[in-house]
């Protein structure tokens, strides 16, 4: 397909379809050659596999960290009191 500027200004939309479809979409002034439209190629990313080699799993990925502290039940949490003092304040309301 090969267009004049003066008609590419009105047909953009349509020269953009056919170049996306594979035509070659070609824009003449004064009758020559100027402009070639073609489509952006894209790389699409295959998901699978994308990071291979760029990411590794160290062995002690499953041990505990010491700098950690870790949930045990043993001590009371922020939750644990504010349920504790919530329960005696409703025991002391119904004791009044």
């Amino acid at each position: 397909m090969k267009v004049s500027v003066y008609e590419a200004k009105s047909k953009l939309s349509q020269m953009i379809n056919k170049a996306i479809e594979g035509e070659e979409v070609i824009i003449t002034r004064n009758g020559k050659d100027v402009v070639k439209l073609s489509p952006v190629q894209t790389k699409k990313k295959d998901w699978i596999g994308m990071w291979d080699g760029q990411i590794t799993i160290r062995d002690d990925f499953d041990e505990p960290l010491e700098e950690f502290d870790y949930f045990t039940g043993e001590k009371e949490t922020f939750l644990d009191k504010v349920m504790r003092e919530e329960k005696e304040g409703l025991k002391s309301k119904d004791r009044e």
